[in-house]
């Protein structure tokens, strides 16, 4: 109901001293004078007090899509977005551009990097049962416009992700089904010339996105069946990629290969220490698939259960595999060869019955990462919709298949410029920009949510001390992390950068400390997994993705940064005034923020009839 108002002016006869103020006071039914402390007295909430508002976790868990999917298909879901993304769109690119056969430091590098930040996102996708990823964890932990930048963050990795898994796709089939002659023509009649974009506008991935979208359409259980049976048959060619070429190839392409156009790039490390660190961070991309599983607890069966561990199964086992694969690869053809189109196929090439299980392989591997990879952008937004971040219109659900159609339509029209017009290196880059934020904030939530009481009123606003000093350490520790890198970036393998580089580092380590062993957790009656070794693993996460954001190059983190700024222009005009915790608080009094009434006055005899 409509509330009632009624001025209250304080006097000196009164036993509470407050400045004169406008009240409402609310009820949903009516309630003694004894009992005022269940009214409310409210004002009207800033916009700085906005976008520091939190969700409540228990709000989140809403039952408008069909929880249907187990833990195999959890595990399923991560492996295919992983293996679909990674080892047949980035390996032979990085062997030959960036890193040479130290591809294998590389993603042992990245792998470690994901695992510090697996474990993070393991927990809290058990203390948090939505959907939506690090945008989820980020709206409970840190407020409305940290979850709105990861949000964005996350959509840009996804949608970018997934432009990237097309245009791979489209080349592998071409070059499997019709020997090249797709490709040639549209590079013909559709060459772009223009640098750090493709070099021809691929019509072909477009059509394959649509037909991927078509997939996503029918329904949530359907996509999951079809990436199944697909991954079946892309893990046992993974598993002979490994095998042959360790079999049929020789330990000598690591040591004793040159680039005959470069002769000073040879060796297992052709381009230097540098090289290997720049592919690890462009190989994390590799490992983005654990916070698919977390992108999907609405519909998953036991998501406090499942979700942990469908995280460190999948990452297990894409770990294992990757590792195998360089090793087949680097082994059977000199790193220099792998720049050309299907470049893992024609690694194979002479041996025709293995370049063309390795070109099916690659197929069916991008095809399903397509699906996951549409399925979960498709969740997020369709997320960020309803907590009014993003339009409401995206949260738009078919009745018949229980899919946000509307979500996954806007998934596939963004990713449609990306493999229109720019090249898949330079798309793997802006991803790998999005997942470091993404998983960088992640870690800091992990630290944050040890220290903050469970929350079950919206209105409520007030945080402990204890929260707000570990939000300050943790970003403390993120800002010394990244100078760290960033002086030994600039100063190099110097006297004077190696210091300052471990001053920094140290500076970061005492953040940690400060959190550990001046703050007090608060502990869950129930909690279904922890990370080990909080807060130094979460710490540990982001120091090392800090490194790995500094080793992107510039034109990359301007790309990102023009991506954050076009979403956040949409908050600020669209979400801030839009979001659902502040409609909610607008729908109980035209004011958004709540205080206890008898905090601020004693009902007396005197006022029980204003009250009335």
């Amino acid at each position: 109901p409509k509330p009632s108002s009624f001025k209250l002016s304080y006097y000196n006869e009164y036993k509470s001293y407050l400045r004169r103020m406008t009240v409402a006071v609310t009820s949903d039914s009516p309630v003694p004078v004894e009992t005022m402390g269940d009214y409310h007295v409210t004002r009207q909430l800033s916009v700085s007090e906005r976008l520091i508002q939190r969700k409540v976790p228990d709000t989140a868990a809403k039952d408008r899509l069909k929880r249907c999917l187990g833990i195999f298909d959890l595990v399923n879901s991560g492996v295919s977005v992983m293996i679909g993304a990674g080892i047949f769109v980035i390996t032979p690119v990085l062997t030959a551009d960036t890193t040479g056969p130290a591809i294998i430091i590389s993603y042992i590098i990245a792998g470690i990097a994901s695992l510090l930040g697996a474990l993070p996102y393991a927990e809290l996708a058990a203390r948090f049962m939505g959907v939506g990823s690090a945008y989820q964890y980020t709206y409970f932990v840190l407020g409305e416009l940290a979850a709105s930048t990861i949000g964005i963050s996350t959509l840009i990795e996804g949608m970018i992700g997934l432009a990237s898994i097309m245009k791979s796709l489209s080349i592998y089939i071409d070059a499997l089904a019709f020997n090249g002659t797709i490709n040639s023509w549209e590079g013909t009649h559709f060459g772009l010339g223009v640098e750090y974009m493709a070099e021809y506008i691929d019509l072909f991935a477009l059509l394959l996105l649509v037909l991927c979208g078509a997939l996503n359409l029918s329904g949530v259980k359907q996509t999951v069946l079809v990436s199944a049976i697909c991954n079946a048959v892309v893990i046992v060619t993974l598993i002979l990629i490994g095998i042959v070429g360790l079999l049929k190839g020789s330990l000598d392409h690591w040591y004793r290969e040159a680039d005959p156009e470069d002769p000073t790039k040879s060796g297992f490390a052709p381009y230097g220490f540098s090289g290997i660190l720049t592919g690890a961070s462009l190989a994390y991309f590799s490992y983005n698939g654990f916070d698919c599983i977390a992108s999907l607890g609405y519909e998953a069966k036991r998501p406090k259960r499942d979700m942990p561990l469908g995280i460190i199964i999948s990452f297990g086992i894409v770990m294992g595999l990757y590792m195998l694969v360089c090793a087949g690869i680097t082994s059977v053809a000199p790193f220099y060869t792998m720049s050309d189109n299907a470049a893992m196929a024609n690694a194979f090439s002479g041996y025709p019955w293995m370049t063309f299980i390795v070109s099916l392989g690659a197929v069916l591997a991008t095809a399903t990462g397509s699906f996951s990879g549409l399925m979960v952008t498709s969740r997020v937004m369709f997320s960020m919709g309803e907590d009014g971040i993003l339009f409401r219109s995206l949260t738009a659900v078919n009745k018949l298949t229980q899919v946000p159609w509307v979500a996954t339509l806007v998934s596939m029209i963004l990713p449609a410029f990306g493999i229109l017009l720019l090249d898949i290196e330079e798309l793997v880059k802006m991803n790998s920009g999005g997942m470091l934020i993404c998983f960088c904030l992640t870690n800091i939530c992990v630290i944050v949510a040890r220290y903050q009481p469970p929350r079950t009123d919206i209105f409520a606003t007030d945080t402990t001390v204890m929260e707000r000093l570990s939000i300050y350490f943790s970003f403390s520790c993120w800002i010394f992390s990244l100078l760290a890198w960033l002086l030994l970036h600039q100063l190099g393998a110097t006297v004077i950068g190696i210091i300052l580089f471990v001053v920094m580092t140290t500076v970061a380590g005492v953040n940690v400390f400060l959190i550990q062993y001046k703050l007090e957790e608060i502990k869950l009656e129930e909690e279904a997994f922890r990370c080990p070794l909080s807060p130094w693993i979460p710490a540990c996460g982001i120091w090392v993705n800090s490194g790995l954001m500094i080793a992107l190059p510039l034109m990359t983190w301007v790309r990102v940064v023009a991506c954050l700024v076009v979403g956040q222009i949409c908050y600020f005009a669209y979400g801030l005034r839009h979001s659902t915790l502040t409609l909610q608080k607008k729908d109980c009094s035209s004011a958004t923020e709540y205080v206890r009434l008898t905090d601020h006055f004693t009902v007396t005899s005197d006022t029980e009839h204003l009250i009335n």
